[in-house]
């Protein structure tokens, strides 16, 4: 087992505190149960490290104001914050059973990023910019080659890859029912 020094812990639990936002609960800090042990307590570690005592509500009182900051983040981030991201994930804990509650509370998507101004894209765009691939490559494209913001126009706009192509005339060989069309 690592020897890890007193200074060692306070300067771990300042960093930790730094990257929060917040002082940390006993839950964030790995090492608590030896600053428990080499301060006697967490308040006391606590004090030790210089920092305030814990306070779960700082700024944020209901659910709304906590998607609002979610909200504000995820611009800034361009997609929804994970929970490590979220300064005030331990508030989200007290008012929403999990973290996915929460972010269908937000009306954020996860893992969708978000872009500002999203293009939309007419048919003849589509096709063209298709075509433009198909010059360069000398064969049909697979959806994969061309930029995911067209890919994701064309999903959304003719409900897949294969339903693209057959409807604009690139194959004549139409989707079937069991085929994949997000291939």
């Amino acid at each position: 087992m690592k020897r890890y020094s007193n200074e060692y812990l306070i300067e771990e639990i300042q960093r930790l505190a730094k990257q929060l936002g917040h002082t940390p609960r006993t839950t964030d800090f790995s090492h608590y149960s030896l600053a428990f042990k080499r301060f006697g307590s967490w308040k006391a570690f606590i004090e030790a490290a210089g920092l305030p005592e814990y306070s779960a509500r700082k700024t944020i009182y209901s659910r709304y104001e906590l998607a609002k900051a979610a909200q504000e983040q995820a611009l800034t981030l361009r997609r929804a914050p994970n929970s490590n991201e979220f300064k005030y994930k331990h508030i989200v804990y007290e008012l929403f059973s999990s973290w996915d509650e929460f972010i269908k509370f937000t009306g954020l998507k996860p893992n969708e990023k978000i872009v500002k101004d999203k293009k939309v894209y007419t048919s003849e765009e589509l096709v063209a910019e298709v075509k433009t691939v198909l010059a360069e490559l000398g064969r049909m494209p697979k959806c994969s080659e061309v930029s995911h913001a067209i890919y994701t126009a064309i999903r959304k706009q003719y409900g897949g890859w294969k339903s693209f192509l057959y409807k604009e005339g690139f194959s004549e060989k139409a989707p079937t029912a069991n085929s994949n069309q997000h291939k």
